[in-house]
C-alpha cells in the first residue's frame, strides 16, 4: 500500500530502512533492542499548515548492556533529527526477549528436576509465559534489574487445552538482560488438575448449527478506500495503526448540510491494564499493563472473512518490528465493514402512515491476543452523528491450582482443583477531541428534582445542572448513575442555531472501579484507574495514562502527574481521558473459554447538529407490500 499521508502507519518497507538507519546512525550492537517504532505524528500546526512533511518515526531502544532506554526521531529518508537517554526508565518487554527467556527457562536442569517431582518428564509438555513482575520484587532481585517471571501449565497432549492443568508454586525469575534463570520458586504440592477442558470442534464436536446467515451487498459497500482514507455515509476518517497502541482513528469529521464538521482530530486506547485481585502465588502478580509493557499491536490477529469479520469486507495490512529489528507484516490486521443496526427512527402518525428508517453502522476492529486473553477493539460510526467504542474480551480466563472444595475467597472453581482468580480489565481512551475546532470546554451535566414545593409542584419535574471543568484537578470525576452523569465536550466559540454552544457528550458505558488498593504499588503504577474522567492541555508529551515506561515503574508518573500543575481547561485543545472496563468474576460459563464481555462508551452529538442527522436517510426498499417504508 502506498503511503502518501503523513497520518499513514509506517509501511514494512519504512521501518525497514529505519531499522538500518539507526543501526549505522547510532551504532548500535546486539545489545541493543528495538522497542517500539512508531510513527512520529505531524502536529495540529503542521497539518493545517499543508507544507509537504518528512515521514518521521519514533525509536524507542533499550540497551542492555548499559541498562538504559534510548529515543530517536529518524526521517524515512535517514535523517537523524534527535537522539536522548530517558533517565530511569525500563524498557518494555519485546517479543525477541520473551521467546528468550522461556529457552532459558526449558533449558534449565532445576527446572527439569522440579517438573520430574510432579510427574512430568517431557519439558516440551509445558506452556511457559511471560509476565511482568506486577508485584513487590522480591528483596534479593530488587536491585534495578528487568525481571519477568514464567507461570506453567502442563499439556499432556499436543492439543489439550494447557490451562486445565496449571502447575501450581512453579515459578522461573528472568534476568532478561544477563539472560539468566536467577530464581526459581518451588513451593507448593497442590496436585495439577486432570479434568480437561477441550474447546476446539475437533474435541467438542459441536451439535448446533444454525442455518447460514448471508450478509449480501450485490452492489458492493457503501464506503470508499482511499489508503488510509475512509469515507463512509456523511462521515470521513482515517484509520492508524501504532506498534504500542494498536488500532488507531484520525481526522473524523462529518458532513453537515454539505459543511465537513471536525469531530475528533485521534481516537485511541492507550492503556490496559489487569489488576488480579488473588492473593494466591499464581495469581498475586499479575497485574499486566498489555500496552505499555508488551506493546497491544504486537500481537494484532490475521482475520479471517466469515469468522471474525462478515460481510463486504476490507481489510488494511500492518508491519510492526521485534526486538531485533526484524520487520514483519500482519495481513488482515485491520476490518471495516458495514453492519445493519436496526431501526434508526420510526413514527406512525393516526392515520396509519408510517416512516421508519434502517440504521446501518460502519465499524473498523482489530482483535489482539495476548496469552489467554483475546481483546477485540472496535469502532463504530452512526448515521445520527455518534460515535461508539466498544471492547469485546473473550478468551481463556487464567487459572491456578488448589485443593478440591476449598474457601478460596478470591476465585471462582471452574472444574475440581481448577480455579479462576478475581481480576479486572481496566482500560482507559485517549480522546483528541476537536468539536468544530481546536477551542473547546467541557461541561459535567448532572439531572437533580428540586423538593416537592413551587418548583417542583407535582413531584415529576427534573432539571440539569452543568458546571464547567475549568482546571485539570476539577476535571478528575467519578461516574454517578444516581444522578445520570455525564460530560459535554463544547466549543465555546461556536453556537447553534438557537444560541447554544455546539457540542458532543461522553457518556460512560458498563464500567467498574479498580479494587486494588491506591497504597499498592500497582495502585502507584496505574494511579490514573481511580477517576473516570481526566482532562488535560493538549502535550504531544502526554500520550499514555500510566506515562510513557510503566515497566517495573515505582509509580506515580502519567495523569496523577501532569494534572498537579492544574492548567486552565477553558476553550483550549483539550484530550479526554476515559478509564472503564470491566470487574470480572469468573463463572463456571466462562469454561473452558469465555463468551464475549463487552465495555465500552458513546460519544454523542449534543446541539452538534439542527436535528436529527438520520432525517437525511432514505427510506428502503419495502420486500412486501404490507411495510409502507
Amino acid at each position: 500500500m502506498a503511503t502518501n499521508h503523513p497520518l499513514d502507519p509506517l509501511s514494512l518497507e519504512e521501518q525497514e530502512k529505519i531499522v538500518d538507519f539507526a543501526r549505522r546512525i547510532w551504532n548500535l550492537n546486539e545489545n541493543h533492542l528495538f522497542s517500539f517504532i512508531q510513527l512520529n505524528e505531524p502536529t495540529k500546526a503542521q497539518l493545517i499548515s499543508g507544507e509537504k512533511l518528512a515521514r518521521e518515526a519514533r525509536v524507542t531502544i533499550w540497551d542492555r548492556g548499559k541498562g538504559v532506554v534510548t529515543e530517536g526521531i529518524i526521517t524515512t529518508e535517514g535523517l537523524a533529527k534527535s537522539y536522548q537517554v530517558i533517565e530511569g526508565a525500563k524498557a518494555p518487554i519485546s517479543v525477541t526477549e520473551s521467546a528468550f527467556a522461556l529457552e532459558i527457562v526449558r533449558n534449565d536442569l532445576v527446572v527439569k528436576k522440579a517438573l520430574e517431582r510432579r510427574g512430568i518428564y517431557d519439558v516440551n509438555k509445558v506452556h511457559m509465559e511471560t509476565w511482568p513482575i506486577g508485584a513487590k520484587i522480591p528483596k534479593q532481585l530488587d536491585d534495578g534489574r528487568r525481571l519477568i517471571w514464567t507461570p506453567m501449565w502442563y499439556q499432556p497432549n499436543e492439543k489439550d487445552n494447557f490451562y486445565a492443568h496449571p502447575i501450581n508454586g512453579l515459578h522461573a525469575i528472568v534476568d532478561l538482560d544477563k539472560g539468566q534463570l536467577v530464581s526459581l520458586e518451588d513451593n507448593d504440592e497442590i496436585p495439577i488438575p486432570n479434568v480437561p477442558g477441550p474447546y476446539r470442534a475437533e474435541s467438542v464436536a459441536p451439535s448446533i448449527k444454525l442455518k447460514e446467515l448471508s450478509i449480501n451487498q450485490p452492489n458492493g459497500a457503501s464506503f470508499t478506500v482511499d489508503g488510509w482514507q475512509i469515507q463512509w455515509e456523511r462521515w470521513s476518517l482515517r484509520v492508524g495503526f501504532d506498534q504500542r497502541e494498536g488500532l488507531v482513528i484520525h481526522d473524523v469529521s462529518f458532513k453537515d448540510e454539505g459543511k465537513s464538521r471536525k469531530i475528533a482530530h485521534r481516537l485511541s486506547i492507550a492503556e490496559l491494564v489487569i489488576p488480579y485481585g488473588d492473593p494466591a502465588q499464581g495469581a498475586y502478580r499479575k497485574n499486566a499493563f498489555d500496552t505499555g509493557e508488551f506493546g497491544l499491536g504486537n500481537f494484532t490477529n490475521s482475520l479471517t472473512l466469515g469468522c471474525d469479520c462478515l460481510g463486504e469486507i476490507r481489510y488494511l495490512d500492518v508491519a510492526v518490528t521485534d526486538g531485533d529489528g526484524n520487520v514483519r507484516s500482519i495481513k488482515n490486521a485491520i476490518c471495516m465493514h458495514e453492519e445493519d443496526f436496526g431501526i434508526l427512527w420510526k413514527h406512525v402518525d393516526v392515520d396509519g402512515h408510517a416512516e421508519v428508517r434502517r440504521g446501518r453502522r460502519f465499524v473498523v476492529s482489530s482483535i489482539v491476543t495476548v496469552n489467554n486473553y483475546e481483546y477485540g477493539y472496535f469502532w463504530y460510526f452512526y448515521q445520527d452523528g455518534s460515535i461508539e467504542f466498544e471492547g469485546k474480551l473473550t478468551g481463556i480466563v487464567l487459572t491456578l491450582a488448589d485443593i478440591e472444595g476449598k474457601d478460596h475467597p478470591s476465585a471462582t472453581e471452574l472444574e475440581p482443583g481448577l480455579w479462576a482468580p478475581f481480576h479486572q480489565h481496566i482500560f482507559c481512551a485517549r480522546l483528541d477531541l476537536d468539536i468544530d475546532g481546536i477551542g473547546n470546554s467541557v461541561l459535567e451535566v448532572e439531572s437533580f428534582a428540586h423538593p416537592l414545593g413551587e418548583q417542583n409542584p407535582y413531584g415529576g419535574a427534573y432539571e440539569t445542572n452543568e458546571q464547567l471543568l475549568s482546571t485539570e484537578l476539577a476535571a478528575q470525576r467519578l461516574i454517578n448513575p444516581m444522578a445520570n452523569r455525564y460530560w459535554k465536550i463544547i466549543n465555546p466559540n461556536k453556537k447553534n442555531h438557537v444560541g447554544h454552544f455546539v457540542g458532543y457528550k461522553l457518556i460512560a458505558g458498563q464500567t467498574t472501579y479498580p479494587l486494588a488498593l491506591e497504597e499498592s504499588i500497582l495502585g502507584k503504577r496505574a494511579g490514573f484507574m481511580y477517576k473516570h474522567l481526566w482532562v488535560t492541555p493538549n502535550q504531544v508529551s502526554e500520550r499514555y495514562p500510566a506515562g510513557d515506561f510503566p515497566f517495573q515503574h515505582p509509580g506515580g508518573d502519567g495523569l496523577p502527574n501532569w494534572t498537579k500543575a492544574d492548567r486552565n481547561l477553558e476553550n483550549q485543545d483539550l484530550v479526554l481521558w476515559h478509564v472503564f472496563g470491566t470487574n470480572h468474576i469468573p463463572r463456571t460459563e466462562d469454561w473452558p473459554v469465555m463468551p464475549v464481555e463487552r465495555t465500552g462508551f458513546h460519544l454523542k452529538p449534543s446541539g452538534f447538529f439542527r436535528r436529527n442527522p438520520g432525517i437525511e436517510v432514505s427510506p428502503s426498499d419495502p420486500k412486501t407490500d404490507s411495510c409502507d417504508c
